[in-house]
């Protein structure tokens, strides 16, 4: 039994262990991949982040600290440090080679896109406003047909619309305050405000305290959102007082980070339970849950 499990009545959980030095693939997002490269790139695990459920990797290729969550372990394996150099060297040229490839496809795809462009400028007479058969946008005025990518098929965009339409969306999207002069000009959101340093003082989440010498004190800013019901009308106006938390250090001003959020496997517990049992399921917003 270990000292905090004696003292806590739980096991404390080490599955996220792993041998110290040894090899870490890193998952390479999407859009952080270059044609033609890996979808992992090798690191030396070092040690597990102590702000976040997240390991600390160092590229023995780059000298950079890597920190991330999606990795492979090779715990068998370790860097061969005395051929480092000629690793290091055979990956450089890898990496030029694949480079030079891309390179390569690109400016074949950029000729046979300008070639497409011009054949359409001189079959419709040299208009510029010409597009391709697959719905491209117009030509630039360099000549070449501009695609949109694949990936925006999925999503709804702005262009297109005729100016009544654009007119009818800016009318129906109603901004909220954005400083604390222009909420203050409207009794809703003075009001909504008042609610919120009464919920602070009630909760005792505010005390005078004494700055050390050399300290600057982190400000705070007011933020306003139009909280809506299931019909989309308006319900209520919340005012809450936040931190600047990007004008903290770490190791300075904090030492850990927590996230005060349900998790969505524990919802779609609930979901299940409730439907199999046939409860009745019932939504409610707490005011200041929060604090």
């Amino acid at each position: 039994m270990t000292p905090q499990e004696a003292w806590t009545g739980c096991k404390p959980r080490v599955d996220h262990f792993r041998i110290f030095g040894c090899l870490a693939h890193v998952h390479v997002p999407n859009q952080k991949r270059i044609k033609l490269d890996d979808k992992s790139k090798t690191h030396i695990f070092l040690g597990v982040r102590k702000e976040s459920k997240a390991y600390k990797l160092f590229d023995p290729i780059t000298k950079k600290i890597t920190i991330s969550r999606d990795v492979k372990f090779e715990e068998n394996a370790c860097w061969k440090w005395e051929q480092r150099k000629g690793e290091v060297k055979s990956d450089v040229l890898d990496w030029e080679d694949k480079n030079s490839d891309a390179n390569k496809e690109l400016e074949l795809e950029e000729d046979s896109d300008s070639n497409n462009a011009s054949n359409t400028i001189s079959q419709t007479g040299g208009d510029s406003s010409a597009t391709s058969s697959g719905g491209s946008k117009p030509n630039s005025p360099t000549g070449r047909s501009r695609r949109a990518p694949a990936w925006m098929s999925e999503y709804t965009t702005g262009e297109g619309l005729l100016e009544e339409e654009e007119e009818a969306m800016m009318m129906i999207t109603e901004e909220d305050p954005v400083t604390y002069n222009e909420a203050a000009k409207e009794k809703k959101w003075r009001d909504a405000m008042a609610k919120e340093i009464d919920s602070i003082e009630k909760n005792g989440t505010r005390g005078l305290t004494t700055l050390s010498s050399g300290v600057k004190a982190i400000g705070v800013k007011w933020v306003f959102k139009t909280k809506l019901n299931e019909h989309g009308n308006e319900e209520k106006y919340k005012a809450r007082l936040v931190a600047k938390g990007y004008a903290q250090q770490y190791g300075i001003d904090y030492t850990e980070v927590f996230a005060p959020v349900a998790r969505l496997d524990t919802i779609r517990l609930i979901l299940a339970t409730a439907t199999q049992n046939k409860w009745e399921v019932y939504q409610l917003d707490v005011k200041s849950a929060f604090l």
